[in-house]
C-alpha cells in the first residue's frame, strides 16, 4: 500500500511566505507527513513519498532546517501507533474566527481585556461562557 495521489493532484501547498499564522506551516507539514507515515505500508515507499514532500516544500519555500526537523519526529516504526484513531475530548469552547495578520500578535490579550463586555452580553453570554479559542 502506498499514498494515493489523483492525477490532477498540483501539489500547491501554501507558499512559505504567504500570511498564514505562523503554526500552520508546521502543522501543515506534520499532517501531511503523517497521511504519508499512515498511507504507506513499507519503508521504502515511505521513504520515497517523505523525499518527494521535502522537495516539494522546498519549491514552496520552505526552509531545509524546519522541513528536517519536523520531518524528523516521524519514524516509519511508529507506523501502527499511527495507525490507531485516538479518542478526543470534545472541545466544547466555540472559535472566534478573525481574519489573520502578522501585525495584529496581541489579539488574545485585547479580547481578554474587553472579555467584560462579551460577559456582560445576553446573547454572547450565552454563546461564549468560556473565553473562545481565537
Amino acid at each position: 500500500m502506498r499514498t494515493h495521489y489523483k492525477p490532477t493532484e498540483t501539489f500547491h501547498y501554501p507558499h512559505f511566505s504567504s500570511c498564514h499564522p505562523p503554526g500552520v506551516s508546521k502543522e501543515f507539514i506534520k499532517g501531511e507527513a503523517l497521511r504519508v507515515l499512515r498511507t504507506n505500508s513499507s519503508k521504502n515507499s515511505f521513504e520515497e513519498n517523505i523525499r518527494a514532500f521535502k522537495s516539494r516544500l522546498r519549491m514552496r519555500g520552505y526552509p531545509d532546517n524546519l522541513v528536517n526537523i519536523l520531518l524528523s519526529e516521524l519514524k516509519f516504526e511508529e507506523r501502527k501507533l499511527a495507525l490507531l484513531q485516538k479518542i478526543r475530548a470534545h472541545n466544547r469552547i466555540p472559535p472566534l474566527v478573525t481574519q489573520y495578520h502578522p501585525a495584529v500578535t496581541n489579539l488574545q490579550k485585547i479580547l481578554m481585556s474587553k472579555w467584560h463586555l462579551i460577559e456582560n452580553h445576553p446573547l454572547l453570554s450565552e454563546i461564549y461562557k468560556d473565553p473562545p479559542i481565537i
